[in-house]
């Protein structure tokens, strides 16, 4: 497999409540997020949002799908949300807000391995048209998340690691 360590950074004039309130709710991610192309609530997490599973099927730049579920293991109201990732990407993901009632730092971070034979075999050549393709759908998904929430976007960046962590 193929390993990827994310790391998406997003400055939002918008209050951290309402930035992890929108993260809370994947079923709707299709509504507002360009390159999601489908996002359904498989099942209710607690009151926590703990035990939530999502489907999602992202559509990149590069014309290709991949389709993932994501299972919430952690919530710490409002500053993380940590989850588990299977399918065409597996490994975690986990968001980290921080901010107050006038601005947030949404840090979003992706430790996943490919599991597509075909991006997998090309992975040694294509890696940087599958990062440049990451960088494009998260920036997106920043310009749509302010959008959503009538906030402005101060800024919004994505950095890989050189040498990707190893996802079990």
């Amino acid at each position: 497999m193929a390993h990827y360590q994310f790391q998406s950074e997003w400055v939002l004039t918008a209050a951290v409540g309402r930035v992890f309130d929108l993260a809370c709710h994947p079923e709707d991610f299709s509504t507002w997020w360009p390159s999601v192309e489908a996002s359904q609530l498989l099942e209710e997490g607690d009151a926590d949002g703990v035990g939530t599973r999502a489907a999602y099927t992202l559509r990149s730049p590069l014309l290709y799908s991949m389709t993932f579920v994501t299972t919430t293991v952690e919530v710490d109201r409002p500053s993380r949300i940590h989850a588990l990732v299977r399918g065409d990407l597996v490994g975690t993901g986990t968001y980290l807000l921080e901010g107050d009632e006038q601005r947030t730092r949404v840090r979003f971070v992706w430790n996943v391995s490919t599991t597509r034979t075909w991006m997998n075999m090309f992975a040694p050549l294509a890696r940087p048209l599958f990062v440049w393709a990451h960088k494009h759908v998260m920036r997106k998904g920043a310009v749509a998340m302010a959008k959503r929430l009538d906030a402005t976007l101060l800024s919004a960046n994505t950095a890989v690691a050189e040498r990707p962590a190893v996802t079990a």
